[in-house]
């Protein structure tokens, strides 16, 4: 990772992803870190209901998470060096933002944090894996299990539905990758910024409260598989991704 000032401040700022299908209702009891008013921007595509003071980012189509992230984070102004990105309907508890924060001054290396993930029921969701390797992922047909993390620190990825993204990091490998919609796009984030020297630090310390929706999307694999595989898993695969 090469070294160069930081164009960012250490500033925090909330960016909730949402749409006409999902209305805002993500809550955040201490949007006042450290004294701070944070910006909020709500990046969707057609949300009826915006509490005032929040910034709108419109796109009027479902471009996925990722692309709206790319688009939104633009919206900051240049003293916000952090983003904290989140569903519209996932609620922050009490000083999570904070605590995320935190362990990015104690972890300047990381360019995604992440907390622990918990269900309704207050049952553990798992969320942190390891990096797949493409050709043992191919061979085998199944993908890295979750791993039960109970220490701070680097994981592989996070499957975590809210992620604090270091804005520096993001601009060191452009940000999400649009060509992945659905699924996956987070894995394919925390490998390039793996590649790029970052880390991946899971902060299990604070938990937020999700439950998630599995939705396969084969494609997506096909496509993580097909961008980093050996030249002839890449061939085998580029047909099915056209299909």
């Amino acid at each position: 990772m090469d070294e160069y000032p930081a164009p960012y401040g250490d500033g925090l700022g909330v960016l909730v992803v949402g749409t006409a299908a999902t209305p805002f209702r993500a809550s955040a009891p201490d949007l006042s870190v450290s004294g701070a008013s944070v910006p909020v921007v709500l990046v969707d595509s057609g949300a009826p209901d915006v509490p005032p003071g929040v910034e709108v980012v419109r796109i009027g189509e479902d471009v996925g998470r990722g692309a709206a992230i790319n688009r939104a984070v633009a919206a900051f102004p240049p003293g916000v060096g952090l983003v904290a990105a989140a569903p519209a309907d996932l609620d922050w508890p009490d000083g999570v933002l904070a605590a995320l924060c935190a362990a990015a001054r104690r972890h300047p290396r990381a360019g995604i944090l992440a907390p622990r993930v918990v269900g309704p029921d207050g049952l553990p969701v798992p969320s942190t894996h390891p990096l797949p390797r493409p050709l043992g992922a191919v061979l085998r047909r199944t993908w890295p299990p979750a791993a039960g993390v109970d220490a701070e620190g680097p994981v592989g990825w996070s499957s975590a539905p809210a992620l604090l993204l270091r804005r520096t990091a993001l601009d060191s490998v452009d940000g999400f990758d649009p060509r992945y919609p659905g699924r996956f796009d987070d894995l394919d984030l925390a490998d390039r910024l793996d590649r790029a020297g970052w880390l991946t630090v899971h902060v299990p310390s604070v938990a937020v409260v999700y439950e998630p929706v599995v939705r396969p999307d084969p494609a997506a694999a096909r496509r993580y598989l097909a961008d980093r595989g050996p030249r002839p898993v890449r061939e085998l695969l580029r047909p099915s991704m056209r299909s």
